[in-house]
């Protein structure tokens, strides 16, 4: 018998914005905190962020907690109560994007519960982020004066800027040390401390020891949290945590929790190799290229976009390539300006006119050099033709040349033609590389090539084009084959194998138009097809029945537990808010303990707990899963979400047009 609901929770798919602002210089000032007898504040007072308690800089705030040997706070800068219940230790980098949102997103935690909150930053630069390593240095620095986090902030506040000072990080940031009013001498001399390079150092190897493999990440209390997630995120980890912290109290409260909460992290799992993409990308005589005597091994094919900031670092690359391989390497270039690039097109009929002068690559490196004002259309252009000492009645007669147009347009069609589909994309003797990778990437497949194409010339006396050519058809040959592609699921399903059973529904059973959705509570394509159904339930009433079928995706280990929770709240009336609130906390599945947090959500709604858990084990509720799933699987549901208006299949998360759609054919059909 079919599970009613009159409940309309709405499922509202919000997106969170996290601003993107420094901590305020100087909100938090001084950097010890003690009771007016000097005795370090029992847990619960508020305190100034501080160093560690033995930190290199010997000025920490003492905490009576004690440590854990697998998160250890040691002698790390920390902000807050030293004695709070809850400790969240950051792995971050400065130089990182979403570092400076996770930062705020802590600053906003610290705001909310400043008594039981302390927060630990460790150092976690990101190999690509060159400037990241100092600006560690400037922060410790900043720390031997009592100004920790307000250097952290200011480093926040700027990281835009790193880059550009490149060479001269210890000055750029003893701007900010006069700033903030510390000795700069001093600054200085400690920013080039032999130890701050052994704390960093140390820093890494426990985040690598602990699993960190990005930045920012955290845990709390030992449980983990990876990524730039919004306030809702940590709030729901942390309140958890301080119930718990709450409960054991004591200073052995974070290392017992630590050792509690804390879970390896899962290894990279190995990739299985995708079938290789590999073309022959013809070369032109208009082509612009690099070492195209005829002696080079490799020819590089990059279909690039000048407007395009990837295609830039794409462009360093490749000159790096052309530094470390010389002549064994050709280089080709053609053009593809994406649409929404509105000077890109422009931008590439320049450069082949400046080449018919012989000066694309001088003009090439001038626009990637500067890119931004490339946004200020021909002006520029014109300016960089000048400057290169372009003839420019010619230079702007090619530029207007239909002929060169149709060279860009050309060019851009046969990207289309070998799936080059976004910039920078490049082909290595015809396999391809997609986007702005290192030359790191690039090395292991030349290398292979040049031993390949010395193998064939040897065999073959090719050079050349003919050398290229050969060299594209022997890579299309040892290429891996892509797996025969399953047999497509009918577009429309026998009605009779859809049938509701003990599922939950909404809508009248007589409605002329019945949706099945198979769904995952653990998919976030899933909640967006939720709200496309709620869109559906507003429009048309009692026009249509939804009738919820459960299928958990096997690698979204927390969705099977959470169908159960919400067949055991249907018990009570309550499917369609559990539903609901599901779906808008799918985010907070992992990590953490999925039964405690289910129960969590029951007792949000006021369920009777007793009879919840046991409906949340009970067998027959995990059978009711499964043959839920069973049902999908019958009718050849390969993914989620996926739903059925009156036996038409809809695939994946559509918006809600396309459900209007179906739904008016069947109303149309009736």
């Amino acid at each position: 018998m079919a599970q009613q609901s009159s409940g309309n929770g709405t499922l509202i798919a919000s997106t969170v914005v996290v601003a993107v602002i420094a901590f305020g210089g100087g909100y938090f000032v001084g950097n010890k905190t003690t009771t007016t007898n000097g005795e370090a504040p029992a847990p619960g007072a508020a305190a100034a962020p501080s160093f560690g308690a033995d930190s290199a800089a010997g000025k920490g705030t003492p905490s009576s907690l004690v440590d854990s040997d697998v998160i250890p706070v040691g002698t790390s800068p920390v902000m807050g109560n030293p004695n709070a219940l809850v400790t969240v230790v950051e792995f971050s980098d400065f130089q990182c994007p979403f570092c400076d949102r996770g930062a705020n997103t802590v600053k906003e935690l610290y705001e909310k519960y400043p008594d039981d909150v302390r927060v630990v930053y460790k150092n976690y630069p990101l190999p690509f982020h060159k400037q990241a390593p100092d600006a560690s240095r400037a922060a410790l620095a900043a720390g031997e004066q009592g100004k920790y986090w307000e250097m952290h902030d200011m480093l926040f506040a700027n990281f835009k800027n790193f880059k550009s000072h490149a060479n001269d990080m210890k000055e750029y940031t003893a701007g900010f040390a006069k700033e903030l009013g510390l000795d700069v001498e001093k600054f200085k001399k400690d920013f080039d401390k032999p130890e701050f390079g052994e704390i960093i150092k140390a820093d890494q190897q426990l985040g690598q020891k602990l699993g960190v493999r990005g930045t920012p990440h955290f845990f709390i209390n030992g449980v983990r949290l990876s990524g730039a997630q919004p306030i809702a995120k940590f709030e729901e980890v942390f309140n958890a945590q301080l119930a718990e912290a709450k409960k054991i109290g004591g200073n052995n409260v974070y290392r017992d929790l630590v050792k509690k909460n804390f879970k390896a992290a899962e290894p990279p799992q190995a990739k299985k190799p995708a079938a290789s993409t590999v073309e022959f990308i013809p070369v032109n005589d208009a082509d612009a290229k690099k070492n195209a005597d005829g002696n080079y091994f490799v020819t590089v094919v990059e279909f690039s976009d000048y407007q395009c900031p990837f295609c830039k670092r794409g462009d360093d690359t490749l000159q790096e390539i052309i530094k470390n391989y010389g002549d064994k390497v050709r280089v080709v270039y053609k053009h593809l300006p994406l649409p929404f690039h509105k000077q890109a097109e422009i931008a590439a009929r320049a450069s082949i006119a400046a080449g018919k002068q012989g000066k694309f690559w001088e003009y090439h490196a001038l626009m990637f050099n500067n890119q931004k004002e490339i946004k200020s259309g021909e002006p520029a252009l014109m300016k960089w033709a000048e400057e290169l000492g372009l003839n420019m009645d010619k230079f702007k007669k090619d530029y207007n040349d239909p002929a060169v147009a149709k060279q860009v347009k050309d060019d851009a069609a046969l990207a289309g033609r070998v799936g080059a589909r976004g910039t920078p994309n490049f082909f290595v003797n015809g396999i391809q590389i997609t986007g702005a990778q290192p030359f790191a990437k690039f090395k292991p497949e030349i290398d292979k090539q040049i031993e390949l194409a010395k193998k064939t010339m040897g065999a073959k006396n090719l050079k050349g084009d003919a050398l290229y050519k050969e060299l594209v058809e022997i890579n299309k040959k040892n290429a891996p084959k892509a797996a025969p592609k399953a047999a497509e699921p009918p577009a429309k399903v026998d009605t009779k194998l859809l049938t509701v059973g003990n599922s939950f529904v909404k809508g009248p059973n007589n409605a002329p138009v019945k949706i099945y959705e198979f769904s995952d509570f653990q998919c976030p394509f899933c909640s967006r097809g939720a709200n496309s159904v709620d869109q559906v339930i507003k429009k048309y009433g009692d026009k249509v029945q939804v009738v919820f079928k459960a299928y958990p995706l096997p690698f979204h280990k927390e969705a099977e537990p959470a169908h159960r929770a919400a067949i055991a709240a249907g018990k009570q009336g309550k499917f369609w808010e559990m539903h609901d609130k599901l779906f808008a906390t799918q985010k907070s599945f992992k990590g953490g303990d999925i039964d405690a947090l289910m129960a969590g959500y029951a007792e949000e709604l006021g369920l009777n707990m007793d009879k919840f858990k046991k409906d949340y084990n009970d067998p027959a509720v995990a059978k009711q899963v499964k043959d839920e799933m069973a049902q999908g699987s019958k009718v050849g549901v390969r993914g989620t979400p996926n739903f059925f208006i009156n036996g038409t299949r809809l695939v994946g998360a559509q918006p809600f047009p396309k459900f209007e759609e179906a739904i008016e054919a069947a109303l149309k059909a009736k």
